[in-house]
């Protein structure tokens, strides 16, 4: 199996919610990896009871619409926390000039809900990173499998391997796939999943976004194990920085 990162801390700030390092931290030591709004309240669908309103984000029953409209506030916030935002990994020098991110459009075919499946084989997978000579570890925590523009794919979820199995309460999955590179960055982008009771998820590709690495500094970022090289061009998420 493949390489990857080690166990990170996980802190939380006020507002928006900025989770620092646990699963993607990606800088000098263990720090926050890119900032991640909690979703808005707006346009809730019905969760699987059919009663209370769920995260249009997470819930796989709720319609393209209230997703894609979602995902459009998340989008907005975000760059009010680039620009604005004493944690932004942007350099200070570039953020009175920062004119947003730069996203592919809302694809509701890069949007799939897969079941969790359990890994090949238990064990521990060392990552490296944008650093030389720098590895991190993780462990599986199952496989998603999908069909994106008719070819199979399948990635590998991740944790940190901090010696208690399954006390992560999100799942890293890190990926590159034929647009890493050319239209999205280089050393690959990244989805966080909150886990879940059920073993049904929404992976939506609309959603990734890049490491800290791709707006400068003094960053070490996990890099996609071989597991996660998708052969398609998923044009759906954060592409390259403006």
């Amino acid at each position: 199996m493949a390489r990857l990162v080690a166990g990170e801390r996980r802190q939380r700030r006020v507002g928006i919610a900025l989770l620092v390092g646990a699963l993607t931290g990606c800088a000098t030591n263990n720090a926050p990896r890119p900032i991640q709004p909690t979703a808005p309240p707006a346009a809730p669908s019905e969760s699987a009871a059919g009663r209370a309103p769920a995260n249009p984000l997470d819930d796989p029953r709720a319609p393209a619409e209230a997703v894609e409209r979602a995902i459009a506030a998340l989008r907005q916030a975000k760059d009010r926390a680039f620009k604005l935002d004493k944690d932004s990994p942007l350099p200070a020098d570039r953020r009175d000039a920062f004119a947003g991110l730069s996203y592919f459009p809302f694809d509701a075919r890069y949007r799939f809900i897969v079941k969790l499946e359990p890994c090949p084989q238990a064990s521990v997978i060392e990552m490296a990173t944008t650093r030389p000579d720098e590895a991190r570890r993780y462990r599986c925590a199952g496989v998603f499998r999908f069909v994106a523009d008719g070819v199979p794919c399948s990635l590998l979820a991740l944790t940190p391997d901090i010696g208690v199995p399954d006390a992560a309460p999100d799942l890293f999955v890190p990926f590159r796939d034929a647009t890493s590179g050319r239209e999205t960055y280089a050393a690959g982008r990244y989805l966080q999943l909150k886990r879940r009771g059920a073993d049904e998820y929404v992976l939506d590709f609309n959603q990734a976004f890049n490491p800290y690495c791709a707006y400068g500094g003094d960053y070490s970022c996990p890099l996609p194990p071989p597991e996660n090289r998708l052969p398609v061009a998923i044009r759906a998420g954060e592409k390259l920085p403006r």
